[in-house]
C-alpha cells in the first residue's frame, strides 16, 4: 500500500488470488487504472491449490442448474480464447460398468443437453464409445463388466 502513495486509482482490488487477478485484468483491459494488493504473495492462498481444471459444469445438470452450466461453458470458451497457452482441451472418459437402462438413458439425455447448452462451443461434441473403443482409448481400464464409455470435454 505504501507504494501507492497519494496515487488515485479507479479500482482497488483486495486479494491477489484467481478472482482478484481476473477482476484486475478485466478492469485494466477496459482502460481503468487498477491497483491489486495481496496480504502474502499473489496466488498463495486457495488459488495456489486448485485442480487446474476448467470444466463446463456437467455435474450441475443433475441439479437442473442450467444457468450455471451455460455460464461455466461461456467462461471456459473465453479462457480458451484469451489464454490458449494455458488452457487446452482435455478429454474425460466416463466408463460404464454394467449400467442399468435408466442410468444409460439419463447419461445420454445429460450429454445431449450438455451439447445443446454449448451452442458456440469450440470443443468436440460428446461421443459414446463401445467397449472395444473404450479399451482402445484407455487400455488400463478393468475390462470385466465394461459396457463402453462417454468421452466429453
Amino acid at each position: 500500500m505504501r507504494s501507492l502513495g497519494d496515487r488515485t486509482v479507479d479500482l482497488l482490488v483486495i486479494g491477489g488470488g484467481i478472482v482478484g487477478a481476473g477482476i484486475a485484468r478485466d478492469a485494466a483491459l477496459r482502460g481503468m487504472s487498477v491497483a491489486l494488493v495481496e496480504q502474502d504473495d499473489f496466488s498463495s492462498g486457495t488459488s495456489s491449490r486448485p485442480t487446474r481444471l476448467i470444466h463446463g459444469g456437467l455435474r450441475y445438470l443433475e441439479q437442473f442448474d442450467f444457468g450455471l452450466v451455460r455460464s461455466d461453458m461461456r467462461e471456459r470458451e473465453i479462457l480458451l480464447g484469451i489464454a490458449p497457452h494455458l488452457v487446452f482441451p482435455l478429454p474425460f472418459l466416463l466408463p460404464l460398468y454394467r449400467p442399468s437402462f435408466f442410468y444409460q438413458l439419463k447419461l445420454r439425455i445429460g450429454m445431449q443437453l450438455y451439447d445443446a447448452l454449448s451452442l458456440e462451443k469450440s470443443l468436440p461434441k460428446r461421443q459414446h464409445l463401445d467397449r472395444a473403443a473404450t479399451l482402445a482409448a484407455e487400455p488400463s481400464l478393468q475390462p470385466d463388466g465394461l459396457a463402453g464409455a462417454w468421452r466429453f470435454y
